[in-house]
């Protein structure tokens, strides 16, 4: 693996900086044509139509020409090109993402009582599941990132900022545009959209797309290719349809289905225990518990491996592998579909917009997460603890009848043949909403009024099967006095595997009512070049929760919990044109994630309600630089942020979970501080060349973090600040591109070209090592990635045109790690690998 120092991707972007000022001063004395500089962007961040230089917040769009070119079709594909927007793939799942956005990130639980700190938006619709996140999205005319707190119009959940993919609307002309390509791992895929025109005065769209390929990775236990992991099938549809009505309003309708199969990339075992105590750690001088962990490692030393193939990858080693071994061939079903309705119109004094939204998710997946196959080796029961002892020590135990001492000395001790871990899951989600907007501008004011309601009810089923090793001279030591030591000497099978299987089954259900205000003031009119905003929100949210079971057996009767929770949130901005092209922008904003339930933990003592944690809240206070110089060829945009958490709430292990399961659990932390700073840049470099560039760096403080439980019983929790470490966060991302493009003399048709690098610092992804021991072990790679595409567009095709693009992701085939899991007391740790290199040549053509 081949990765950049931080220092170096600092001067890369200094560079793009620099190369983009320099170029634009010589292109200015050049006396470049006004109409050459760089398009205008639009967004609706502030729900209405605003050049983005305008907006005084910090956001990223990406045009539908970058989103075809990159070959962008979920969420997931937008990691790394906005700054400190990082995106990490799903571990069980074919649709799942954790988004984070300026250090605040989603979490790896996709838990339903667990809300996402960072919201996403398809068509001003919420998406209110982290397993979800990774839908496929078609017909994108734009991408808009928005950073920071958005917690008055687009409201709670939205602490670390939201994206949202806004679609094409309907073509009232006929428009046809098809493409299929071809690329490695036998990779195929096709799409056609038709837009038949308008008709009676609808227009509609149709869109259909297909995509399947290989696994990228072999399960030597698995013949088939197309069933290794990576694999993956996937079918997606789109209508839409559009009535203008009478030139002011409109009513647009969008249905999308989409449906992903696959298997899974590979858990890869990088870390095992040898079960060695761990004394309390220190810290800021006081004693903190830290977690046991199982003796894996002594176990598979002596296992017997169904397949002796498998023996060699059970080695744990932080090692990319081109092999696994999945005994249990995992597999992945996600669907999701929805429904969409807008209807808007502008009664000439005030406009009106109605955003309703259902939809629908359904998750399907049984995975293998140990990657080392089937073994087999001594097992444990309190029935045959004593198996194999010499006669002569169990003689001296009095719950054993004399009688059976012979009998109990000459029998074995079982085997059992079993897997480290392994997950069956079923989810099942539902959600509608809806939100009313009433807009309106003067020549000093724009407003905008509204109210949003959403509800949601959801469902898991899992089961988890784990195999616990247990080193029994630990039990004959602390149980049987001076007997212990010979006990200890003679036991036959010292390391023995628990077979734990557990369920976790609970239902959910939400809802959230909001009313919402904001207006920008502009003192002496819109061209004086000052504006003012201030904008306010009021959220009611109320969870449910009713769980069925959590471990191996049911309880005597259901567990409940009810939680309501409100929040105030606030926004102010100033904006200042200090020249033409030029301006600072300064705001101060609040935002605020709704609180809720932790699946796994157990019930109040004494009771069967379900307790809850607490809302995050921030408050966040940036300054930015938006500017557009020498004729438009450059765009230089900075932003520089002081964030302020309280509450934040995080994940991490459950450290008294039943023995033998893995859990994990939502923490309120405390008090944390983000400082960080960002900065976006494009130019035109000439009539051939652009360049774009951008860079994210944040600074984490943990103020409190009150997680540490002391040795003393009764004792208060213990602040561990010092020592947290913050999960799925790169304190550095850098992206640069190079673009080209040289007409052709053919028709239309125009040579295109794209280089661009991505960096992402190595990512944590639990909070600490006290209650994951290999919490620095299990690290994440620095992730540096070269992407390459090149085609021809334009190309003269009877009355339409046709395209060609090769395209290259991964081009210097780096082998990153980039997701782990501790899994805490049960010993073991490790993780998934980034997709090596992919490539392939896409065709098209429109009329």
């Amino acid at each position: 693996m081949t990765t950049l120092p931080r220092n170096r991707a600092l001067f890369l972007i200094a560079g793009v900086s620099g190369l983009a000022f320099a170029s634009q001063a010589w292109a200015q004395t050049d006396d470049a044509a006004p109409g050459s500089g760089l398009d205008e962007i639009v967004v609706t961040a502030q729900k209405r139509a605003q050049n983005l230089q305008d907006v005084p917040i910090a956001i990223s769009a990406i045009s539908s020409e970058k989103v075809e070119q990159l070959g962008i079709r979920d969420s997931r594909d937008l990691s790394g090109l906005a700054p400190n927007v990082v995106i990490t793939q799903g571990t069980t799942s074919n649709s799942a993402a954790v988004f984070s956005m300026r250090g605040i990130s989603n979490g790896g639980s996709e838990s339903f009582g667990v809300d996402a700190a960072n919201g996403l938006y398809v068509d001003g619709v919420y998406i209110a599941r982290g397993g979800a996140m990774g839908l496929s999205v078609m017909d994108i005319e734009r991408v808009e990132v928005l950073r920071g707190p958005q917690g008055t119009l687009f409201g709670r959940n939205t602490t670390g900022g939201a994206v949202h993919f806004i679609s094409r609307s309907p073509s009232p002309t006929f428009r046809l545009k098809a493409e299929a390509g071809y690329g490695n791992f036998n990779a195929w895929n096709g799409r056609v959209t038709i837009d038949p025109g308008e008709i009676a005065g609808i227009s509609t769209s149709f869109s259909y797309s297909h995509s399947e390929r290989d696994g990228v990775i072999d399960n030597i236990l698995q013949p088939r290719n197309s069933r290794d992991p990576g694999a993956r099938r996937s079918d997606a549809f789109r209508a839409a349809a559009r009535l203008d009505l009478g030139g002011t309003g409109s009513i647009q309708y969008v249905f999308d289905w989409n449906r992903i199969k696959g298997t899974p990339l590979p858990f890869v075992l990088t870390n095992v225990a040898d079960g060695t105590p761990r004394p309390p750690i220190i810290v800021d001088g006081q004693p903190v518990q830290v977690t046991q962990q199982a003796p894996v490692a002594q176990y598979l030393a002596g296992a017997t491996f169904a397949d002796p193939d498998c023996a060699a990858l059970a080695t744990p080693v932080r090692t990319y592998r081109d092999e696994v071994c999945n005994n249990i061939l995992s597999s992945a079903f996600d669907k999701s579909w929805g429904h969409n309705l807008q209807v808007q119109n502008d009664f000439g004094g005030f406009k009106v917009k109605s955003t309703t939204g259902y939809r629908f998710w359904n998750s399907d997946y049984v995975t293998d997460l140990d990657g080392i196959g089937a073994f087999s080796g001594p097992a444990f029961s309190n029935a045959t603890l004593f198996n194999g002892m010499p006669e002569a020590l169990l003689q001296f135990i009095p719950t054993i009848p004399p009688a059976a001492i012979p009998f109990i000395a000459a029998s074995p001790v079982p085997t059992i043949s079993q897997d480290l871990f392994s997950v069956d899951n079923q989810r099942r989600h539902k959600q509608f909403s809806q939100e009313l907007e009433i807009s309106g501008d003067t020549n000093t004011l724009d407003w905008v009024v509204g109210g949003f309601y959403f509800w949601e009810k959801g469902s898991e089923d899992g089961y988890q099967n784990s195999g616990f090793i247990l080193d029994t001279n630990a039990i004959f030591l602390a149980n049987f006095g001076p007997l212990g030591p010979g006990f200890a000497a003679a036991n036959p099978a010292r390391y023995r595997l628990v077979q734990t299987r557990a369920r976790l089954a609970y239902t959910t259900s939400a809802e959230s009512t909001a009313v919402y205000g904001q207006a920008t003031f502009y003192p002496g009119g819109r061209d004086s070049g000052f504006r003012l905003t201030a904008g306010g929100r009021y959220t009611w949210d109320e969870k449910k929760m009713l769980r069925l079971q959590n471990g191996a057996t049911l309880p005597a009767a259901p567990e409940s919990g009810t939680a309501k929770f409100s929040k105030f949130t606030w926004n102010l901005m100033a904006g200042y044109d200090v020249a033409d092209g030029v301006n600072l922008y300064a705001r101060a904003a609040t935002g605020y994630r709704s609180g809720g339930f932790n699946s796994q933990d157990p019930a109040i003592t004494g009771t069967n309600q379900l307790g809850s944690f607490r809302p995050e809240k921030v408050t966040s206070y940036e300054v930015g630089l938006k500017s557009e110089l020498f004729n438009r060829r450059l765009r230089f945009n900075v932003a520089a942020y002081h964030n302020i958490y309280d509450d934040l709430a995080v994940l991490g292990p459950v450290t008294d979970a039943p023995v033998g399961t893995f859990a994990t659990r939502i923490i309120n932390a405390g008090k944390v501080v983000y400082n960080g700073v960002e900065v976006e840049t494009q130019a035109v470099l000439s009539d051939n060349f652009s360049i774009d560039g951008s860079l994210g760096y944040i600074d984490i403080n943990y103020k409190e973090f009150l997680a540490g439980q002391s040795p003393t019983a009764g004792a208060p929790p213990v602040n561990i600040a010092s020592i947290v470490t913050p999960g799925f966060t790169s304190p550095l991302t850098a992206n640069v591109a190079l673009n080209a493009q040289f007409p052709l003399n053919w028709g239309n048709a125009v040579l295109r070209g794209r280089v661009g690098y991505t960096h992402e610092d190595g990512k944590y992804n639990f909070s600490s090592s006290v209650g994951s021991p290999f919490n620095e072990q299990v690290k994440g790679d620095n992730v540096d990635l070269v992407d390459l595409q090149v085609g021809i567009d334009g190309i003269p095709l009877g009355t339409g045109e046709g395209e060609v693009r090769f395209w290259v992701k991964n081009l210097t085939n780096a082998k990153d790690f980039v997701r782990s899991i501790d899994y805490g007391p049960l010993g073991f740790g490790g993780g998934y690998y980034a997709e090596p290199r992919t490539y392939g040549l896409t065709v098209g053509a429109k009329f």
